[in-house]
């Protein structure tokens, strides 16, 4: 499984939408270097998973060469919107060959794998984050959008959680004492608080499933995704990490780099 976190923060007057996860794939040994956010051939969203890698990296790859071939989808003419729409039908038409199944088997087993596609769109103006599952009822993938947080005063809050069920409980309860602590549990809106805690869920060790580097890309109004280095395990271990693989010697951030201890300030080169 995973933790992935996709939510709004807001700083000063500026607003953006920022997916983070961890990097360990796990199936009878721990991998904690992958890719689990993808960047994507238009520059407004980005599409991460959670759940089973034998189907989420065929049909990320799927969806990165159903925008890269379709015009429209590829000079963003499409909105986001639209394009949710369109990868759903991919993903649905794409698993139509599956074949070959265990004897006595009829149809495909449902899709173990979990997605989230966060963006800004053009037409209403404003990010969005849907999930994207396989409902075992229509036997089919459809979407559910992410919702702002219960309760009056909290339009400021979207944010959305996907992964192992334990480490979600996890995150949600660090996330409301985090907020507590700095009274912002009642109103208020987010900053890095949830990137604080995906850390400090990967610190722990509680949850097998989730480890290795957070990785962060971040969507701006300007309908562009930056992916950001994070130094981890810490700053003062020197290494740096982009998209959960720790870079070589002669490789450098394109962006800031982040230190997981000090969220807000940036250690290393780039502009935001």
């Amino acid at each position: 499984m995973t933790l992935g976190i996709a939510w709004i923060r807001l700083s000063g007057n500026i607003r953006e939408l920022v997916v983070i996860s961890d990097s360990r794939l796990s199936g009878g040994q721990y991998w904690d270097a992958n890719p689990k956010i993808m960047l994507l051939p238009r520059t407004d969203c980005v599409i991460s998973f959670a759940g089973d890698t034998n189907d989420a990296y065929p049909l990320m790859l799927q969806a990165y060469n159903a925008i890269h071939m379709f015009a429209a989808a590829a000079t963003r003419g499409m909105d986001l919107a639209d394009l949710k729409g369109h990868l759903i039908r991919v993903f649905n038409r794409s698993r139509a060959f599956i074949s070959h199944l265990p004897v006595r088997q009829r149809i495909p087993s449902p899709s173990g794998a979990i997605f989230l596609l966060s963006g800004y769109s053009w037409r209403s103006k404003t990010f969005k984050i849907w999930k994207l599952f396989f409902d075992p009822g229509i036997g089919r993938f459809t979407f559910r959008p992410a919702r702002h947080w219960a309760g009056a005063g909290q339009e400021g809050k979207l944010i959305t959680f996907v992964g192992d069920e334990a480490a979600i409980v996890d995150a949600k309860r660090r996330l409301v004492e985090r907020l507590r602590q700095k009274a912002k549990l009642r109103d208020g809106t987010l900053d890095m608080e949830p990137f604080e805690v995906l850390r400090d869920v990967i610190r722990s060790g509680r949850h097998a499933s989730v480890g290795g580097a957070p990785q962060v890309v971040k969507i701006y109004e300007h309908m562009n995704a930056i992916p950001f280095g994070v130094a981890w395990p810490d700053h003062p271990s020197g290494t740096v990490t982009l998209l959960g693989r720790p870079l070589l010697d002669y490789e450098r951030s394109p962006s800031r780099i982040i230190d997981p201890d000090q969220p807000l300030h940036s250690v290393g080169p780039g502009d935001e």
